[in-house]
């Protein structure tokens, strides 16, 4: 009898330990599939740091290198930068003001930029840029932020509401709940919304039309899931005047006119954009500095993650244009079309 008890005990504690050694692997099972969870999600965290740290270089460089070109074309071409001196020699020259012959200039300067040469613009894209309206002598300014939104967009959006000033935002694609609420936030203050691509991946974007086109669907459907908005207004990574795109930028520029969207690049830079590393201070000046030489002036600055400045030099960049009797737009409609290559110049 005690034989058996003891045979009994003995195969109960064995499956007692199948038990707790099958217990023991199923926790280990589970215990290393969710470190790789984790493992993978910070890798693929850290990846998207990465890819969004190499689209800045990318855009600083570009940046960077249009206004090297431009002032080496200027440089190269005997043009003066001194707009007070010329303003002088060329005021009632034929019958046009200095404003006007000082618009026509920079506006030449910036279809330097174009991949295509100035002669290949034509006067359509001189007209675009910087053009000034001949009676009315109101300066509209045009404060746009591009690849937004980030934890800086809030900031941004709070400034303008002290202001009661309103912007243009062009967006990229964004996945995560807090950037779609920050879609919807600056919906609902009354900015202007428009698209800057959804990956802004330059070898992407301007790889082929298609590759243009599936981008371009993407983040037109996004804002209108999110916002309810179908968005008709774009602004090319780099510009339309970008060096990067294996394309002729004028293929994509067909595309847009194809599908009534209207793209607006820029005759203003705060110089966020490029590589150097502006104190609040050089931004403001940046700024200041071009806003003067147009009766329509578009802004080009960056609500992204890593340009704080920009927040700081926001206020008082509003309030030296304000000083100034400027108004401050958003875009809409009616505002005067600033493009460095003309979509006027695109046969259909």
């Amino acid at each position: 009898m005690n034989e058996k008890n003891e045979g009994l005990n003995d195969r109960l504690a064995r499956k007692k330990r199948v038990q707790r050694m099958k217990t023991g692997l199923v926790w280990f099972l589970i215990t290393w599939l969710l470190a790789q969870t984790l493992v993978s999600i910070t890798l693929i965290a850290k990846i998207h740091s990465l890819q969004e740290q190499i689209d800045i270089i990318t855009e600083n460089t570009i940046r960077s290198q249009q206004v090297e070109q431009k002032e080496n074309q200027a440089s190269n071409s005997g043009e003066s930068f001194d707009m007070a001196s010329e303003k002088e020699s060329e005021e009632g020259h034929n019958g046009e003001t200095a404003d006007q012959k000082t618009d026509a200039k920079v506006s030449t300067d910036q279809i330097r930029l174009s991949a295509k040469s100035a002669d290949q613009t034509g006067a359509s894209g001189t007209e675009q840029i910087g053009k000034a309206e001949k009676k009315d002598e109101t300066r509209r300014v045009f404060l746009t932020f591009d690849d937004g939104p980030s934890k800086n967009t809030k900031k941004i959006l709070d400034i303008l509401d002290r202001y009661d000033i309103k912007a243009t935002f062009f967006l990229t694609g964004r996945e995560d709940k807090k950037s779609l609420k920050m879609y919807r936030e600056i919906a609902k203050r009354g900015h202007t919304i428009g698209m800057h691509s959804y990956t802004h991946k330059y070898d992407e974007i301007y790889d082929s039309t298609d590759s243009f086109e599936q981008d371009l669907d993407r983040i037109q459907s996004r804002i209108k899931d999110t916002v309810d908005l179908t968005c008709r207004l774009y602004r090319f990574p780099g510009g339309s005047s970008n060096q990067v795109s294996r394309l002729d930028m004028k293929e994509f520029i067909r595309v847009l006119n194809e599908r009534e969207i209207t793209y607006f690049d820029w005759n203003v830079e705060c110089g966020d954009a490029t590589s150097n590393q502006y104190t609040v201070k050089e931004l403001v000046d940046n700024v200041m500095t071009d806003v003067v030489k147009y009766r329509t002036s578009v802004v080009l600055m960056h609500d992204a993650e890593n340009k704080p400045n920009t927040v700081r030099a926001l206020p008082v960049i509003i309030e030296r244009l304000l000083a100034m009797d400027a108004q401050i737009l958003p875009i809409d409609e009616n505002t005067t079309v600033v493009q460095h290559v003309s979509s006027e110049s695109v046969e259909d």
